[in-house]
C-alpha cells in the first residue's frame, strides 16, 4: 500500500511539473489537430518559428495554424503595415487571434484588447530584453577540398565568429585562416583575428572600442594591425535579423616583406548585416570594414565578406559566400577576393 501510495505521489509530482512547465510556454494549435509548445521565435513570409525542448526550431507554414498563444509580449505587425502592436497573444476561435497589449500607428499609442483573423498578420518577432542576463552564441564556417591531377592542389578555410553580451556590454571576437596550396607551394596564405567591445548607451546607440590582426605568408604586405574608438548604432537585433554601423578613428600599422613599415591614422566604416528569410531556413549576411588614411602612403583598405546560408536546422547549415580583402597606396599593397562554400555549426 505505501508503495502504491508512493508511485501515486510521485505521478501528481511529475503532473504538475508538466503543467506548470506548458503554463509558461507559448502554444501552436494546427487545424490538424496537433499542438505544439516551446517559445515563438517569429512569424515572416509565411513561416511561423517555434523553438522546442525536443525538436528545436520548428518551422510552420502559417496557413496550417488554427490558433496560438504566448506567454509574454511579442512585436505584431498587419498586413496593412500601418499598425505595431507590442501584446500577448491569446488562443480564440479557428482563425483568429486576441491581442492584449497597446496598439501603436505613427506616433498615437492605445491599449488593445481585441480578436484579429490570423491573415491579418504579417509579422510577429520575440522583442530581446535591452538588459539582460549574460547570453553566448557563436558560429564556425569550414571548407577543405583537395585535387591530385597534374597538380595537385589543397584549399583550407575556416572562419570564426562568437559573441557574448551581458547588461550593457557585448563582447565580438572574429577569427578566420585561408591556405591554398599548388605542389607544395602556398598560393594563398593569410589569417587575422579581430576583437570589438560595445558599451550600450541606450537601446541603439554604443561606443565601440576595436583591434584588428591580419597576416600574409604570400603578399607583400605581410602584416597589418589596426586599432581605434568611436560611437556606433544598433538599428535592430530581433528573430528576423540584425544591423548596426559604427565610425572609428583609428591607429594602423603596415609591414612589408622587404621591411618596411608604415604606421597611419585612419577613419574607418564597419557594418554588420544579417536578414533571415523562409522562417530562419535562408540567411542573408554581410560584415566588413572600409578604411581611408589620413596622410599615409596607404590610401584605401577594404576587408569584407558577403555570403548566404541555407540553414539544414538550428545546429548545421550551408554556406556560399564572397570576401574580399584590398589595400592600396603608393606602395605595393595587396588585392584578394576568396570564393568559399561549405558547412557551418553554430552554437
Amino acid at each position: 500500500m505505501s508503495f502504491q501510495k508512493h508511485n501515486y505521489a510521485k505521478s501528481l509530482l511529475l503532473t504538475a511539473l508538466l503543467s506548470a512547465s506548458s503554463a509558461f510556454a507559448d502554444t501552436v494549435w494546427l487545424n490538424n489537430g496537433d499542438r505544439l509548445t516551446g517559445t515563438i521565435k517569429s512569424l515572416d513570409a509565411g513561416y511561423l518559428v517555434i523553438e522546442t525542448a525536443y525538436s528545436g526550431n520548428v518551422r510552420i507554414n502559417f496557413n496550417d495554424v488554427k490558433t496560438l498563444s504566448s506567454d509574454t509580449a511579442l512585436v505584431v505587425r498587419d498586413t496593412s503595415l500601418q499598425r505595431d502592436y507590442r501584446a500577448k497573444l491569446v488562443a480564440a476561435e479557428a482563425g483568429t487571434v486576441t491581442l492584449n497589449g497597446v496598439a501603436r500607428q505613427g506616433d498615437a499609442a492605445e491599449p488593445v484588447s481585441q480578436a484579429v483573423a490570423l491573415d491579418s498578420i504579417k509579422r510577429v518577432v520575440r522583442p530581446r530584453p535591452f538588459l539582460n542576463e549574460a547570453s553566448f552564441s557563436g558560429r564556425i564556417d569550414l571548407a577543405a577540398s583537395q585535387k591530385f591531377a597534374s597538380t595537385d592542389t589543397k584549399d583550407y578555410t575556416l572562419d570564426s565568429h562568437a559573441q557574448l553580451r551581458h547588461g550593457m556590454w557585448r563582447h565580438r571576437l572574429g577569427a578566420d585562416y585561408t591556405r591554398s596550396r599548388e605542389n607544395d607551394t602556398d598560393s594563398t596564405y593569410n589569417y587575422g583575428a579581430g576583437y570589438s567591445l560595445d558599451h550600450f548607451i541606450s537601446r541603439k546607440a554604443f561606443w565601440q572600442g576595436r583591434v584588428s590582426y591580419r597576416r600574409d605568408q604570400v603578399e607583400d604586405l605581410t602584416r597589418q594591425v589596426s586599432y581605434g574608438t568611436g560611437p556606433g548604432y544598433q538599428f535592430w537585433d530581433d528573430e528576423l535579423g540584425s544591423f548596426s554601423v559604427s565610425a572609428l578613428l583609428n591607429r594602423v600599422h603596415y609591414k612589408y616583406k622587404d621591411g618596411y613599415s608604415e604606421d597611419d591614422y585612419a577613419a574607418s566604416l564597419r557594418w554588420d548585416y544579417v536578414r533571415y528569410f523562409m522562417g530562419q531556413e535562408i540567411e542573408l549576411y554581410t560584415r566588413g570594414e572600409v578604411l581611408r588614411s589620413f596622410n599615409g602612403e596607404t590610401d584605401f583598405a577594404i576587408n569584407g565578406e558577403v555570403g548566404t546560408r541555407y540553414n539544414v536546422n538550428s545546429t548545421l547549415s550551408l554556406y556560399l559566400k564572397y570576401a574580399r580583402h584590398q589595400v592600396s597606396g603608393s606602395r605595393s599593397g595587396l588585392n584578394q577576393s576568396i570564393y568559399s562554400t561549405g558547412l557551418g555549426i553554430k552554437w
